[in-house]
């Protein structure tokens, strides 16, 4: 699955990015039950980097020449979350019948 998320110029430094991945978070280790999440996002984009950082999330590499953008070719940092509270095998086996035994 992939998201795209963005904040319009205007709503910057509001809290909605903080919002928005707190959400996102919560789908992913939650609802989803994701082990991990990636981002890609530029390296000049320091405001967002820090947002991931502050939601868990590492630099594991970076994409030399990632994108033209304005002409130029730029780069991006690879980004990696690992879930705090990954599911686990016995809490699968919790939510079945027991009469049936695992899904």
């Amino acid at each position: 699955m992939a998201l795209g998320i963005s904040v319009a110029r205007g709503a910057q430094r509001r809290g909605v990015g903080t919002a928005m991945m707190n959400a996102m978070c919560d789908y992913a280790d939650g609802w989803v039950g994701a082990m991990r999440i990636e981002l890609t996002v530029y390296t000049d984009n320091l405001a967002a980097i820090r947002l991931y950082e502050r939601h868990g999330f590492q630099i594991e590499g970076t994409h030399r020449g990632y994108a033209l953008r304005d002409g130029v070719f730029v780069d991006a940092h690879a980004m990696a979350r690992w879930n705090p509270h990954p599911p686990t095998r016995a809490a699968e086996s919790a939510n079945t019948d027991p009469g049936r035994g695992p899904a």
